[in-house]
């Protein structure tokens, strides 16, 4: 309402015969219509050149080929080049939705006033309650951005060539074991063999006592 309010005290105020956008509009044009240069041609089109562009401006459908007249309703900057040169009123020119007529017709009415909330008619039904929310314990899971078919989960780097090329180890094709159980397929995070005995991986002999070996032999 308060809004209303200005906008009408602002529209009565107001003494030109269209609103100020029209002014405003035709006075920042008229900045431009001395690159222009018009010629008459018949049944009130004018050929009108800026900057070596020829525009098309009628003035009886009130249309310019740049557009701006048809869709403002507010003459051009060609188009007023025309009007200053055959001596014409702009204002004679504009579109009848921009008169300070009707624009104090539109802030005529205003909406009717809103009571406070002590003066409400108390309702009978029961009071709506906002639904309830789901219980979430522990810290909330970030989403993960899903990896690429041939990415490494760990992001794993390796080396291929030079030390400054760095090439994304992939885990396709590699044989997962448990190391719980010994089985293939799963890893001990996720072994369903509870109670099997842990599996121990042989240890691999060592060269040196091998070595130390054959030479016993060898004497």
């Amino acid at each position: 309402m308060v809004r209303i309010d200005i906008r009408k005290k602002k529209a009565e105020n107001h003494k030109g015969k269209y609103s100020l956008k029209v002014a405003n509009t035709i006075a920042a044009e008229s900045l431009h219509k001395k690159n222009c240069r018009a010629v008459a041609g018949a049944n009130g089109v004018f050929d009108v050149r800026e900057n070596s562009t020829g525009y098309s401006v009628h003035m009886r459908r009130r249309t310019c080929t740049c557009r701006k007249w048809d869709m403002t309703g507010i003459p051009c900057r060609h188009a007023l080049r025309v009007i200053m040169q055959m001596k014409w009123n702009a204002e004679d020119y504009v579109s009848d939705w921009y008169l300070t007529t009707k624009w104090r017709n539109i802030y005529s009415d205003s909406i009717s006033p809103v009571t406070g909330m002590r003066f409400w008619n108390k309702s009978d039904e029961s009071r709506i309650q906002p639904p309830t929310r789901p219980e979430t314990k522990g810290r909330k899971k970030k989403q993960k951005r899903i990896k690429g078919k041939n990415e490494s989960p760990k992001k794993k780097l390796k080396f291929v060539g030079s030390p400054k090329k760095k090439v994304k180890v992939s885990r396709e094709g590699r044989t997962v074991r448990c190391g719980h159980c010994g089985l293939t397929g799963h890893n001990a995070f996720k072994c369903p063999n509870s109670g099997a005995s842990v599996f121990r991986k042989p240890k691999k002999p060592d060269s040196s006592q091998g070595e130390g070996l054959s030479q016993e032999s060898q004497v």
